[in-house]
């Protein structure tokens, strides 16, 4: 095994001409980056009212999990990290299309300092605006948000920097660490498990970073439901960390 090897989890639901095309993109990265012969792609099937054909999605360095039940992002990802464990573990997001230097670059930034247990990376939106390039915390009940979101991206400079948090839409984590932690809390619903797991992973003492040096493109959620589940995660969030992050925003 390859000290660099992934096993990249995307947890989906139906749209499968979208998923074709972010496994695409994957695959790509992987390959630029060395990695694909020794990674794992785990797609997991989160109960899609069709169900993903083995005959289909299966293939040399591809997984197939399917759920009978919808899950929660944080436990359909917890499943496929123990079922299959590697160095590193990618969540991706299956509307996120990733640069084909994206996962080469996280992983070099990952390796030039062993105290980086975390690593994001810049997304955009369709228009050019940025998505995301970290997370930072507002005063009072605004807490986590994304910085320079909807900004134009080339008006963000493309500089790698440290975070107190970043999205899990691509999230890459070592392995050692996301045992150590548990993986993602499952009393989230939806949405802020990937900031708690930050959080977290600075109070044993890990940096958390986000790769800038490639611009991937993320089309943001369309699962159905998500506001309305947001809204719960969002409370036990500010519940369980209000007062205990740094206001940087």
């Amino acid at each position: 095994m390859s000290a660099r090897a992934l096993t990249c989890i995307l947890v989906s639901r139906g749209l499968d001409g979208l998923l074709a095309v972010c496994t695409a993109h994957l695959e790509t990265a992987l390959a630029v980056a060395g990695v694909a012969e020794d990674s794992e792609v785990v797609i997991v099937d989160n109960a899609s009212p069709t169900p993903y054909r083995e005959a289909v999605w299966s293939k040399p360095g591809r997984r197939l999990i399917r759920l009978d039940r919808h899950h929660a992002f944080a436990s359909a990802n917890n499943l496929a990290a123990r079922r299959y464990p590697n160095p590193y573990l990618l969540l991706l997001n299956n509307d996120v299309l990733l640069h084909r230097e994206t996962l080469s670059g996280m992983l070099d930034l990952m390796e030039a300092d062993p105290r980086i247990g975390i690593c994001g990376a810049r997304l955009l939106f369709p228009d050019g605006s940025l998505q995301h390039g970290g997370v930072v915390f507002g005063a009072g009940r605004r807490g986590p948000y994304h910085l320079d979101r909807c900004r134009p991206a080339d008006l963000v400079p493309m500089q790698d920097r440290e975070f107190q948090a970043v999205t899990g839409a691509c999230l890459m984590v070592r392995h050692a660490l996301w045992s150590a932690l548990g993986g993602l809390d499952e009393d989230y619903a939806f949405g802020l498990e990937d900031v708690d797991l930050c959080l977290r992973a600075r109070g044993l003492g890990w940096r958390v970073w986000c790769y800038h040096g490639a611009d991937s493109l993320h089309f943001e959620s369309m699962t159905p439901g998500r506001v309305r589940l947001d809204v719960g995660s969002r409370r036990l969030f500010m519940q369980r960390w209000q007062g205990r992050y740094s206001i940087d925003g």
